[in-house]
């Protein structure tokens, strides 16, 4: 469990700065409570994810007094997006299914996932699980148009 508070809060200093994060002390265990309910509830990842981006935002909303501007590492200040929230939110979801095993219940909650968009799914599918090879280069195709590499 504290190697997946760690990972969250790596991620989110990285994309919401640390400012943010000591404005809302509680976030980290707020979104790995959302995480730990993969593989317990019988909800589909595209309902955990709209709960975590919900949940982003209004942390976001509120910490930043609406302003939605964050101070990033380094000092930088940016305006935090919906596209970029749900990408976070997208990332953090990740956590969750990355440390199961490579079965195919996971593959086939997956699959349905990145036919919704979601590109965390896709990288995942394209490291750990088989797919015949032009499915394969289809994904890595739309990863990489999207910038979704990394």
């Amino acid at each position: 469990m504290a190697g997946r508070l760690d990972q969250i809060d790596t991620t989110l200093r990285a994309r919401l700065g640390a400012d943010l994060l000591a404005r809302c002390p509680d976030l980290v265990y707020s979104v790995n409570h959302v995480l730990v309910r993969f593989g317990y509830t019988p909800e589909p990842l595209i309902d955990l994810l709209d709960q975590l981006d919900s949940l982003l935002f209004n942390a976001v909303f509120t910490a930043t007094g609406r302003s939605m501007v964050v101070t990033l590492p380094g000092g930088r200040r940016a305006r935090v997006t919906e596209d970029g929230l749900r990408d976070l939110a997208d990332r953090l979801l990740a956590l969750a299914y990355r440390a199961r095993p490579a079965d195919d219940a996971l593959a086939g909650a997956l699959f349905d996932f990145a036919r919704a968009g979601s590109f965390a799914a896709m990288r995942e599918l394209v490291a750990r699980f088989p797919m015949d090879d032009a499915e394969r280069a289809c994904y890595v195709r739309v990863l990489s148009e999207n910038g979704q590499t990394d």
